[in-house]
């Protein structure tokens, strides 16, 4: 009977389990062209929408990247938005329908002027 509880609570917390990860971009620079990787599995949802985040101030929306992305691309090119030079941002990978669920977020990087 145990064994059959356990299978059922991993079998319900499997749905809630997100594969989704969101790298930092290598060595952005403002307004500049950049590439952005992220890593997903089939459970993902099948599109996000992408901010920057200032990582050091809560709730320090800078731009948003893009919206309704196609998750099995698994990565963009974009312009990058022209930003101060500095430490602290950070991707953020939100759900469509629903910005406080955070999906995924990179580590914190630097943008070069």
């Amino acid at each position: 009977m145990r064994v059959i509880s356990l299978f059922s609570l991993i079998a319900l917390a499997a749905p809630l389990a997100s594969a989704f990860t969101l790298s930092a971009p290598t060595n952005p620079t403002s307004g500049e062209i950049t590439q952005i990787h992220w890593g997903f599995t089939p459970t993902d949802p099948v599109a996000f929408t992408l901010f920057l985040m200032n990582s050091t101030q809560a709730f320090d929306l800078k731009v948003t990247i893009g919206e309704n992305l196609r998750t099995n691309l698994g990565q963009i090119t974009t312009l990058w938005p022209v930003l101060p030079a500095g430490a602290g941002y950070q991707l953020r990978a939100v759900d469509v329908t629903n910005v406080d669920r955070v999906l995924a977020f990179s580590r914190a990087f630097a943008v070069a002027a």
